[in-house]
């Protein structure tokens, strides 16, 4: 009876583990050919960033950008693994005497499964620069070209992610991942969700003294840190010409709870503390072109996702982070099929 009851148990287990998977993934063949079953090599090139943008009244806004570095690498894919390894280029990241110095830390993660996409962020970011206003608009004596703050430091993680309702007929890994061929063109309605933690800090204000009156108040900011939570949904859709040359374009938006510390300056002795809990608005951008068959694959991907704030109800406060990709992809199959 022992014996019995022991195999009734183990049975589904045994059975769940024989079962094979599903042909082509589970992806209608007419449409998506499913390549994460090989190896797939690449070589890319690539720059990741993130900027923070406040809103003024009646002038242009005030913008702090890192000084990016332009990295090259490559790279191998096999079923649910990645590995990329990445260096600066020589010759294009010699430009401090112009944009100053930016100390980083920089991990971005796009993970695309069948019915899932999913981005994954921390970066802590020293040392920016503004394009908005010039050295002399600010009064500022720098030996630097831009105007920069190498006081200003940030930091953030996060993710987001969104579920692919049309997930037999459509693929991300396509576009983004390049370990599928989207033959067909076809979209698909998003819904997901997101979370993020964004804080920054700096000697003084980020609003210099000279423009303070273009801008809110609740923007002379020092110091501050930002939680937001919330739903979002969206839509995405893969243009395919003569099955090979395709165009992807995905946009998700969403709205929350936002949690809000920070600290203002209007001056050296005149610093003001507030909490506040209100809405916050989050978007997420990507896109792709390109060329995708059997053996190979060359294209452009960009990825985005973009916070805004409302700091003391009305005062507009955003910040995003973002990457630009390049990359030639060779798929190794020892068993070469026809060419389609």
């Amino acid at each position: 009876m022992r014996t019995t009851i022991i195999l009734c148990l183990l049975w589904p287990i045994v059975t769940l583990a024989q079962r094979p998977k599903p042909a082509n993934n589970g992806f209608d063949t007419a449409y998506v050919h499913d390549f994460s079953h090989i190896v797939t090599g690449r070589f890319y090139l690539i720059t990741k960033y993130n900027r923070m943008r406040f809103a003024a009244r009646g002038a242009p806004d005030l913008m702090y950008l890192p000084n990016n570095r332009y990295n090259f690498g490559v790279g191998l894919s096999y079923r649910s693994l990645t590995l990329n390894i990445g260096v600066g280029i020589p010759g294009l990241n010699n430009d401090q005497h112009k944009y100053g110095t930016t100390r980083y830390l920089d991990a971005q993660a796009n993970i695309y499964k069948k019915r899932w996409a999913t981005n994954l962020f921390l970066q802590r970011f020293a040392g920016y620069y503004t394009p908005s206003y010039t050295k002399d608009e600010l009064g500022w004596s720098q030996p630097t070209v831009m105007a920069t703050r190498g006081d200003l430091i940030q930091w953030n993680i996060g993710t987001s992610a969104v579920r692919v309702m049309n997930d037999d007929r459509f693929s991300y890994r396509a576009a983004f991942n390049q370990d599928a061929w989207q033959r067909k063109s076809q979209g698909s309605w998003l819904v997901g969700g997101y979370i993020t933690y964004f804080a920054l800090r700096a000697d003084s204000s980020l609003v210099p003294q000279v423009i303070a009156n273009r801008f809110e108040g609740g923007l002379h900011m020092r110091k501050g840190r930002f939680w937001d939570i919330g739903p979002m949904g969206g839509y995405v859709y893969t243009w395919v010409y003569r099955e090979h040359w395709f165009a992807t374009g995905s946009g998700v938006v969403g709205a929350g709870i936002s949690a809000q510390r920070v600290e203002t300056e209007d001056g050296p002795d005149l610093r003001h503390n507030s909490t506040v809990a209100g809405p916050g608005w989050h978007a997420q951008f990507r896109a792709g072109v390109g060329y995708n068959d059997r053996d190979r694959y060359f294209g452009l991907s960009w990825t985005q996702e973009n916070i805004l704030y409302l700091v003391e109800a009305r005062d507009r406060f955003s910040w995003s982070v973002g990457n630009l990709r390049v990359n030639f992809v060779k798929r190794f199959n020892g068993r070469r099929g026809r060419r389609t």
